[in-house]
């Protein structure tokens, strides 16, 4: 009957253990988020277990102690209990509220796009319209159309990658695709918009990366905005390289004046502050993209001039990716 008991106490848990990992699919913590889970449910399993040893030591010294093994066993099952529900509800915590500070931050730049850049273009725009009434001489006509068409351009880009961002949030899913492929293809583009520029590429045969689908649209913005924002003489030169550790590398390096801390440090940031703003969204929609495939967005000077963007993309871990089912990537 003691057998029997003993038996049932460290089974029931035993279930409470594999029903948390069967359920785990379907619960909303992303991949990352259940490795850190599996690390503290180690943790916690093996303090209790050594907790359990202590117990039985300070017996031990009073006379012969047997249920040795009942009491590691217990200990062991009961700790994977604990530290399996909990480190899930403190994992999935902590996830919501870094996505609340990423939405907020996310809500920041919208509000500053629509408040800023789209009245003051909009205010141009209508004072040229103005000037355009009032006009004496049908020279100027062509001119002011002009700079009226510029700006309203300048906004509808502007608009058009404040909605980018948000479709890039709302995309909470990643697909395998060879990165090479893809950077082939938006650099084969590029030429063709830029045919004066230099741009070349430092590529492997093939990459295959789980990422978010639009990492190849973010490393398209890192080489056009090298582009953009140098003299057309730059040369912009795209690399891909794998780490030992199983790290994607992908590198935008260009020989032009370089970025100011100004411009990069914001991502880096809670969130955005009125004193400290990214004048164009391209950085930012790096930046969602390489957080939303799990990556991170690197910056740093080249050498002897010029600036450095890395996208790294940590490598898929195994162990059956943790029982699949990644809904959630943030």
């Amino acid at each position: 009957m003691e057998t029997v008991l003993e038996s049932f106490i460290i089974w029931s848990l035993s279930a409470l253990v594999f029903f948390t990992a069967y359920t785990l699919p379907r619960r909303d913590v992303s991949l990352g988020g259940r490795w850190r889970a599996l690390g503290v449910s180690v943790g916690v399993t093996a303090a209790f277990i050594l907790l359990a040893v202590a117990v039985w030591l300070t017996w031990a010294i009073r006379g012969p102690v047997r249920e040795f093994s009942f009491l590691v066993s217990f200990a062991g099952t009961l700790g994977a209990v604990v530290g399996t529900r909990t480190s899930l509800y403190a994992v999935e915590g902590n996830e919501r509220l870094k996505e609340a500070q990423e939405l907020s931050k996310l809500l920041t730049i919208n509000q500053r796009v629509l408040r800023h850049n789209i009245r003051n273009e909009l205010s141009i725009a209508l004072g040229h319209l103005e000037d355009l009434e009032t006009v004496d001489s049908t020279e100027d006509i062509p001119e002011t159309a002009r700079l009226i068409r510029r700006h309203l351009q300048d906004l509808l880009e502007a608009t058009d990658r404040t909605r980018r961002i948000v479709s890039i949030w709302e995309t909470d899913t990643r697909r395998e695709f060879d990165l090479v492929e893809d950077v082939q293809t938006h650099v084969a583009r590029i030429r063709e918009d830029h045919p004066g520029i230099t741009l070349r590429t430092e590529l492997p045969e093939t990459c295959r990366v789980r990422a978010h689908p639009a990492l190849s649209l973010a490393i398209e913005e890192a080489i056009v905005n090298a582009i953009e924002h140098n003299t057309p003489d730059v040369t912009v030169i795209v690399s891909i390289h794998t780490r030992d550790d199983g790290t994607v590398i992908t590198e935008v390096a260009d020989t032009g004046t370089g970025m100011s801390e100004e411009d990069w440090q914001p991502i880096e940031l809670p969130e955005e502050t009125p004193l400290s703003h990214t004048e164009g969204l391209g950085l930012w929609i790096m930046y969602w993209t390489a957080t939303m495939s799990g990556g991170r967005v690197e910056f740093a000077e080249n050498e002897p001039q010029g600036a450095i963007v890395r996208v790294l993309l940590p490598p898929e871990p195994s162990f059956l990716s943790l029982f699949s089912d990644t809904s959630a990537t943030r």
